[in-house]
């Protein structure tokens, strides 16, 4: 009685096991490239426009793939350019226009991670009015 109940505690255990490997598995097949940071950050609240933006992503980019664009509150979306950086491969780097308005700064982002998942989001910065 002793051994089958080891027995089956054993067979138990292996199985515990290999499901375990597998849910660990699934996770890491089943995770996306996703930004981790921003500069300025999301949300954030800035005396002066910025120049550039930058992106950085929890996986490698695909600069040449890269489209980034301003969303206005009204007419159609302003294209911007983009550009890698040789140090950092999850650094995308966006030149903005001198002529940001006060107000709201939506951008809008389509970014091809090197393992073929991509990235479609938004982000939001404000920049005072002078005072």
């Amino acid at each position: 009685m002793r051994r089958a109940i080891d027995r089956r505690g054993r067979t138990l255990l292996v199985y515990f096991i290999v499901l375990l490997g597998f849910g660990l598995g699934i996770s890491e097949v089943a995770a996306h490239s996703r930004l981790v940071k921003s500069e300025p950050s999301a949300r954030a609240v800035l005396d002066t426009a910025p120049k550039v933006l930058k992106l950085w992503f929890n996986e490698n980019v695909e600069p040449a793939f890269a489209k980034v664009w301003i969303v206005p509150a009204g007419g159609a979306q302003i294209p911007l350019t983009s550009h890698g950086d040789s140090s950092d491969p999850r650094l995308l780097i966006i030149s903005l226009p001198d002529n940001l308005p006060p107000g709201p700064v939506n951008i809008g982002y389509h970014v091809l991670s090197v393992d073929g998942h991509v990235v479609d989001d938004k982000l939001t910065f404000t920049v005072k009015k002078p005072a």
